[in-house]
């Protein structure tokens, strides 16, 4: 990183790069409960450190660092199936250029990027061990053509490459048998994890009418797991890999609105919609069931949300609000009641959320900060003897955010 921009100062002309530092850090602490716990002191941080470089009227140059902590214990999906995670800790750097010659319409902005994401099943387990530890490299770019300034419409392709050092599945530890035969399942070895892929992205933004403005995504992701092989009917594995292809789409309408000059207002609604199709199936040794399409899935989400701002424009008390709706369904997967037999419906799991962020300036680029946040969700997955898929969870957190 350091040496990309070294070289891009020394090549250019003596004066003729312009940079400007960006920086942010919030740090938020207070009470966290999960699953009807009596509640646990934890707390939330997030550091961004960039710069802005103009090398010259074409090319400017985004190098940035930022660490993220997360001391409230989450639900993530890091296996198709729903983990409790205690704590995250994420690393990344990037590097971002930038072509935009003042006389085109057309922006092109090749990238890079790595990521360390580390994760804590147990408040025991120590950082750099955790099971689903995660190392990614993206590479990639960005083609934007401006419409009606400032909207455009983008278009942008990655490949990635992410692995996990620290997987083992203890099927593959215990070398458990299963009927004289090894237990043979999809997620069986040290690399079943490891994948590889592309990125495809297509997006707009345009306004409609006079105050409203719409945004909308749409992405497809394909993923080869090259060393996971397709579990069949009798539980053992195909000479195919795995490939999953996810495509995703989110519509959001935006509207402002001003009362008076000391309150203002910006109103969001966002519809999301998400398809995973994957050729690989689930066994579950135990019972001797095939699941085929196991993880396979469809999902929809609704986001209504509104940002109140209060006071001088330069410095608001910003109130922001959200109410988040979303329901899984799995089409290959059938739920389970509490002993673990199959039922003959196909599981699904359904989230509600609620957030409320206050947002009060003292000083300049100095901010206090209150949240409120609760999630529940529901399911008619009764098994939960490995797996979370009902939950509730509720953090209130205070701190602060500075801003250069």
């Amino acid at each position: 990183m350091r040496a990309l921009i070294l070289l891009a100062l020394l090549a250019s002309p003596a004066g003729a790069v312009e940079w400007t530092p960006i920086a942010g850090i919030q740090a938020l602490g207070g009470v966290h409960f999960f699953r009807g716990d009596k509640g646990a002191l934890s707390g939330n941080a997030d550091a961004v450190f960039a710069a802005a470089i103009k090398y010259d009227e074409r090319w400017s140059f985004l190098p940035s660092v930022r660490s993220a902590y997360e001391g409230t214990r989450r639900v993530t999906d890091t296996l198709g199936t729903a983990t409790p995670a205690q704590e995250r800790m994420e690393h990344k750097v990037a590097f971002r250029a930038v072509w935009a010659d003042p006389m085109s319409r057309w922006r092109l902005k090749p990238g890079i990027s790595y990521k360390l994401g580390f994760l804590k099943e147990t408040a025991d387990e120590s950082w750099g061990g955790g099971l689903f530890d995660e190392r990614l490299w993206t590479l990639g770019a960005e083609a934007e053509f401006l419409t009606r300034e400032p909207h455009s419409v983008r278009a942008s392709l990655d490949w990635f490459d992410a692995s996990y050092p620290n997987y083992t599945s203890l099927e593959s530890q215990a070398a458990l048998q299963f009927g004289g035969r090894p237990v043979a399942r999809e997620l069986v070895g040290d690399k079943v994890l490891d994948r590889s892929g592309a990125r495809l992205g297509l997006a707009f933004d345009m306004p409609v009418g006079e105050r409203v403005r719409l945004d909308a995504g749409l992405s497809t992701v394909w993923s080869r797991y090259g060393e996971q092989k397709v579990v069949n009917a009798a539980g053992q594995f195909d000479a195919d890999s795995r490939s999953d292809f996810l495509t995703a789409m989110s519509v959001a309408a935006r509207m402002p609105h001003e009362w008076n000059a000391d309150l203002r207002a910006l109103g969001s609604l966002t519809f999301g919609l998400g398809v995973l199709s994957s050729n690989q199936n689930g066994y579950d040794a135990s019972r001797g069931a095939f699941l085929a399409r196991f993880y396979d899935y469809r999902e929809v989400s609704v986001t209504p949300a509104v940002k109140l701002l209060v006071g001088p424009e330069r410095a608001p008390v910003a109130v922001d609000l959200s109410v988040g709706w979303r329901r899984r369904s799995y089409g290959g997967r059938r739920a389970q009641d509490a002993t673990g037999a199959y039922t003959g419906e196909p599981l699904s799991t359904t989230e509600w959320t609620v957030a409320s962020t206050v947002t009060y300036p003292i000083v300049k680029r100095f901010s206090l900060v209150f949240t409120l946040e609760r999630a529940s969700a529901s399911s008619n997955q009764r098994f939960e003897r490995y797996y979370r898929y009902a939950y509730e969870a509720t953090s209130m957190l205070a701190g602060f955010r500075w801003d250069w």
